[in-house]
């Protein structure tokens, strides 16, 4: 049985999707219906240059020509030419690919696949070997074998020994395969291609990172006498071209026009109803969701849903199976929803998707975990719970509903918060507007001193010789200083040859800072299985202390934790609540690279080290979302050293805007709002995922920061306790706190620079930001719901938004 819906799940959809433009259900909050209409295949003959057992395989296949951007692609790299492939998704991307290094198959080549997570390489492994299979006169060692964390060790061995057709992970490649590529001689001799695969998913600090990993393949190769062709592929962005050659380091050929067909398509825009008038609370895109998923599902829809966090696709899986579960007219279909994320265990993750190629799972709930392309079959409804972020990832969700050949819906819902209300509102906005562009700074000296670290061990390096984007005597500079100060590196003669003991790439994270994981351990069963793993960060907002960790819908408490040992253990919970974590950052700055005044304020670029300490946490009841307690929370602080963009606010130079007479709290609600909007403004203004940036407000004076506490907005100080609100209670140099915008990523991707640089024209795109609102006194869509006495915040930080967009 196939994921397709039905003949009548489609004519269901058609008739519910007829009810909603009607204005009924969940049509009557919509703000856009977007008719895509199908569109016909362009097609184009095999390349000349492709074996001719290649255009066998295709015909056994039952392809009697190709898209037109496939023979392109091909025809590309059979011409030598690094090429991106840069169409939507389901086009047929793989095939890009796949054919050049069949070819090369057949003309004695090996080739290397890399895809940024193990899913994905598992799923292209099997899509590879099907092709390979009906491969004439093929030879028996022809196998696509992945190489990763979980390939065992006998297995392992024999990749390096025999392999041809090697997937990883960059991770992969940069500690293991590089390191002892004497060990592969014989696969980097015969190396043609290297596939890049999902390209767009490398950017700031982890595409910086992989762009180095990259150049020290590219020295390897050339030690061995090859120079092989990059073959990558990604989804939309505003500059393929411009990111492929930062991480290939060299000219690209851009592939960007599909051939591919399309099936019909309407994308909604929602904006769910506000439920509470006096604070202009909307309803949950959570609870709208589930209630669409559960229309769709009782139609035999197959839906997908995507919402913004682990805890939310918990708590909707949850939801969305009891609701099911009454549903007498169709019995066993909660047990045929299923949740994906990242943290469970490979396992239940390669199950749920054999579940949904099959058929079996109908609808599942997930976080972007499945916005790349791992094979999901067909599904025909996306819901997603809350904005993405960007662009780029809602067409990117978005494309994986349609692949049936019928038609398909794809919804966006939006949350409370500015970024997803200003999509929503400006539809013509993200329909009109080009996805985001994807930056990487490959050349930062913190970053690339690592990888040369790591390329001297892996290679003696020859005076003069340069290294990836830094010229010869950066490179030069950049060797001396390692064998001054850090002693693992000398010269002799023309040559620097590693001399530590160490292993410098197990020291070298490409993704985070990166403390083992936790594990989550059931001590309910009697072999006390291991449940899920969680990553370090992770771990202090789910695994502390009478938590409420969630898998697959189901509650666990946890019991214990041995944070030195990484172990979180737990036994089910049937308490009626779920558990979210209280926590605030402290900012300090490490180094000042601009600074200046502007109009009422002074700014500042450099380097930042935040500090987020952990100080309790809420205890959340299912079904109704009430708050019903909390519980204390002492974890160990967590730094993180990154680049920051920071403005002072100081309340004596706006008294004459008329803001004297705030009170305290007034004035610490006008500093909230402010912040609140310029994190918006500056994901829209830059073009970033609103999670590459986060807000940190306080007084450096005296170690006092903005949080969230028990009864909403407070200050706490260095250890954690709240200050308090009554009149002369508050320090004086509250008064005069510092806004910082920080890179949520270690080394940061200078994402602040850019807001220095245009500070003016940034403060003018908030207080227009602020003014388009429709409320009276504020709310969640821009500046935050007003105070208790409902004092008018929004009108005062538009105020002070229009200051400090003046020219000094």
């Amino acid at each position: 049985m196939s994921g397709a819906s039905s003949a009548a799940g489609q004519s269901e959809l058609r008739q519910l999707l007829s009810s909603w433009r009607a204005g009924r259900d969940v049509g009557k909050h919509f703000t856009a219906l977007k008719h895509l209409p199908a569109q016909q295949a362009e097609y184009a003959p095999l390349p000349e240059g492709l074996d001719p057992r290649v255009g066998q395989l295709l015909r056994a296949r039952g392809f009697q020509s190709l898209y037109s951007h496939q023979a392109r692609a091909v025809e590309a790299a059979l011409g030598g030419r690094h090429t991106v492939v840069v169409t939507p998704t389901a086009s047929g991307k793989s095939l890009c690919y796949n054919l050049p290094v069949i070819d090369s198959l057949y003309r004695g080549h090996s080739a290397l696949f890399l895809f940024p997570t193990k899913a994905l390489s598992q799923d292209q492994s099997a899509e590879l070997n099907q092709l390979l299979q009906l491969a004439p006169q093929r030879d028996p060692t022809w196998e696509a074998q992945v190489y990763d964390g979980d390939t065992a060790p006998d297995v392992r061995r024999r990749v390096r020994r025999n392999g041809r057709l090697v997937l990883t992970n960059p991770d992969m490649l940069h500690a293991a395969i590089l390191p002892h590529h004497d060990k592969w001689a014989r696969f980097f001799k015969g190396l043609k291609y290297i596939v890049v695969d999902e390209l767009h998913t490398y950017r700031g600090v982890f595409g910086s990172h992989v762009a180095n990993v990259l150049w020290r393949l590219r020295r390897i190769c050339r030690h061995y006498g090859t120079d092989p062709v990059f073959l990558a592929t990604s989804a939309t962005i505003a500059n393929p071209r411009e990111l492929a050659r930062e991480l290939v380091g060299g000219e690209v050929e851009l592939v960007d026009r599909s051939g591919a067909p399309r099936a019909e398509r309407y994308v909604c825009f929602v904006n769910p109803p506000i439920v509470d008038a006096e604070k202009m609370r909307r309803q949950s895109p959570l609870r709208v969701a589930q209630r669409v998923a559960a229309q769709t599902l009782k139609r035999d829809c197959p839906t997908i849903v995507f919402a913004r966090s682990r805890q939310s696709v918990e708590v909707m899986v949850n939801r969305l199976k009891r609701r099911l579960a009454t549903d007498r007219d169709r019995p066993g279909l909660a047990d045929r929803v299923a949740s994906y994320r990242g943290g469970y265990l490979p396992e239940l993750r390669r199950s749920i998707e054999r579940g949904l190629r099959q058929g079996h799972v109908r609808g599942v709930v997930t976080t972007n975990a499945l916005e790349l392309g791992v094979d999901i079959g067909s599904l025909d409804v996306c819901v997603l719970a809350g904005y993405p972020g960007t662009i780029a990832s809602t067409w990117q969700q978005i494309g994986r509903a349609g692949r049936s050949g019928g038609v398909s819906v794809a919804m966006v819902i939006a949350g409370d918060n500015p970024i997803d209300q200003f999509i929503i509102q400006n539809p013509d906005y993200f329909f009109g507007q080009s996805p985001e562009a994807a930056r990487v700074d490959p050349r930062n000296l913190l970053i690339a001193v690592e990888h040369l670290k790591c390329a001297c061990y892996e290679l003696e390096w020859r005076a003069g010789e340069s290294y990836g984007g830094l010229d010869p005597s950066e490179t030069e500079e950049a060797l001396e200083f390692m064998a001054r100060t850090m002693g693992v590196i000398q010269r002799t003669g023309e040559r620097w040859t590693w001399t530590s003991r160490t292993y410098p790439a197990n020291q070298v994270s490409l993704r985070s800072t990166a403390e083992e994981n936790f594990v989550v351990v059931d001590l309910g069963s009697r072999e006390r299985n291991v449940l899920a793993e969680v990553d370090f960060e992770s771990a202090h907002l789910t695994l502390y202390p009478n938590a409420v960790y969630q898998i697959s819908g189901e509650p666990y408490r946890v019991v214990r934790l041995d944070y030195d040992e990484r172990r979180a253990y737990v036994e089910r919970s049937d308490d009626g609540y779920y558990t979210t974590a209280m926590h605030y950052a402290a900012t300090h700055v490490l180094d000042v690279f601009k600074e200046r005044q502007a109009s009422r304020t002074s700014l500042g670029f450099g380097e930042v080290r935040v500090t987020q300490r952990f100080v309790g946490f809420k205890k959340i009841k299912f079904g109704t979302g009430e708050n019903i307690g909390y519980g204390e929370l002492n974890l160990p602080e967590l730094d993180l050293h990154t680049m920051a963009y920071w403005l002072q606010l100081k309340a004596d130079d706006f008294h004459d805007l008329g803001l004297g007479a705030l009170a305290a709290d007034q004035w610490v609600r006008l500093v909230e709002g402010a912040g609140e909007v310029l994190r918006t403004t500056a994901s829209l203004k830059m073009m970033c995922d609103w999670r590459d940036l986060e807000l940190c407000i306080g007084s450096v004076a005296n170690d006092q920061w903005w949080s969230q506490g028990i009864g909403g907005t407070t200050v706490r100080d260095a250890s954690g306790q709240e200050q308090d609100w009554e009149a002369g209670q508050i320090a004086p140099s509250l008064y005069e706190p510092h806004i910082y915008l920080y890179d949520r990523y270690p080394g940061g991707v200078g994402l602040g620079e850019g807001l220095y640089d245009e500070h003016e024209r940034f403060m003018a795109m908030a207080r227009d930001l602020v003014q388009r609102c429709p409320c009276q006194a504020g709310c969640p869509s821009c500046v935050g719901p007003p105070g208790e006495q409902g004092a008018p915040i929004k009108d005062a930080v538009a105020r002070v938004l229009d200051a400090l967009s003046k020219r000094a």
